[in-house]
């Protein structure tokens, strides 16, 4: 599938409101997921989060980003629909019995 990981960690952070509760439902530890945001925060130049007392909230910027990376792992998704072994399938099918 195609994805990129960092943009679904980010994506489960701001869902679950926690570092710690994310890396429990990705299944990746929680220092892992703290990892890939810093990661994205360096990329991007600005804060994503607010870390408050073991409860993060993202900033406003975070709430843009969010905006985009929603629209991004939808991007993603459609792509591996429409290039899955099942669709190439279907379309050799189809290309068979119209040759």
């Amino acid at each position: 599938m195609l994805e990129d990981f960092r943009l679904r960690v980010f994506m489960t952070v701001a869902a679950e409101g926690s570092f710690t509760k994310a890396a429990q439902t990705l299944n990746i530890s929680q220092p892992a997921v703290s990892q890939h945001i810093a990661e994205l925060e360096k990329n991007t130049g600005v804060k994503l989060f607010d870390r408050l007392h073991g409860e993060v909230r993202l900033t406003p910027q975070g709430q843009v980003f969010m905006r985009h990376s929603a629209r991004i792992l939808d991007a993603y998704r459609s792509a591996s629909l429409l290039f899955s072994p099942l669709q190439h399938t279907v379309y050799k099918v189809y290309n068979v019995f119209i040759a």
